[in-house]
């Protein structure tokens, strides 16, 4: 089935972020369907992280609507809205895992928190989701006995324990060489295709934007100057979606002197 054509898992409408007196985002919309990695891009401090705490439920909107698997959040009451992210998935940017657990620990806790399935059904499930992101071997070790990426995995197993219909990842490859960022990649769009998700990825690494994006959005000032296929955003004449992409100061798109060109 075409992406187009799959259920939109979250709708962000015209939504208003503030801290404080400080608007962030203004007016940003936003669809994720099933089956789609949307990839959220821009500059630091266009608003990428606000829109992403937005998303999962950590910050309500001062405007606008989020709306996440058909359900509007700031309209649920305290049980129905944990029931509902219950249903979506977060790898954090710096996996979150709990050091004095040993990862299949860290894997159960969804499960052991909001299921009331046997222990050994929970093990069998941990072991699945440890299979899946290739980390069974790592079931009894401790998160300081891993490697950066192997540690992102594992929190990927974790974000996935509960089958997400919904997966949001922020930054997933900070930190990482480029090889096992390549190998994060490709593990986000097999899980993609298992198991059908919508995912939501904030990063700024191209070589990853140009592996998994399906779409994407770019903002710039709160707001959103381009929403679209990769290939559709790359070709807005946009300065600063331009400098982004070619790694250039927006400046010099524009055929301003660098500020190396002036010192010389």
């Amino acid at each position: 089935m075409n992406v187009n054509d799959a259920r939109i898992l979250l709708n962000v409408h015209q939504l208003v972020a503030r801290y404080g007196d400080r608007t962030i985002l203004n007016g940003v919309d936003l669809q994720v369907r099933a089956g789609e990695v949307r990839v959220i891009l821009g500059g630091s401090g266009c608003g990428k992280s606000t829109l992403l705490r937005h998303c999962i439920g950590l910050n309500d909107p001062a405007g606008g609507e989020v709306e996440i698997l058909g359900q509007r959040l700031d309209r649920l009451d305290v049980k129905d809205r944990n029931a509902l992210l219950e249903r979506i998935g977060v790898l954090f940017q710096n996996g979150a895992l709990l050091g004095s657990l040993p990862i299949g620990q860290n894997v159960a806790l969804p499960l052991v928190e909001h299921t009331t399935l046997p222990e050994e059904v929970i093990h069998e499930m941990v072991r699945l989701k440890l299979a899946a992101v290739e980390m069974t071997h790592a079931e009894y070790l401790l998160p300081s006995e891993l490697s950066g990426g192997m540690r992102k995995r594992a929190a990927l197993a974790r974000a996935i324990a509960l089958d997400p219909e919904l997966l949001f990842c922020d930054e997933p490859s900070a930190g990482l060489d480029p090889l096992t960022s390549a190998e994060l990649d490709a593990l986000i769009l097999r899980l993609r295709d298992r198991f059908g998700m919508g995912i939501v990825v904030v990063t700024h690494e191209l070589s990853s934007i140009e592996t998994i994006a399906d779409k994407v959005i770019f903002l710039s000032q709160g707001k959103v100057l381009a929403d679209g296929t990769l290939n559709e955003v790359k070709k807005t004449d946009h300065p600063e979606i331009q400098a982004f992409f070619s790694r250039r100061a927006a400046g010099e798109m524009r055929g301003e002197k660098s500020a190396l060109e002036v010192l010389t």
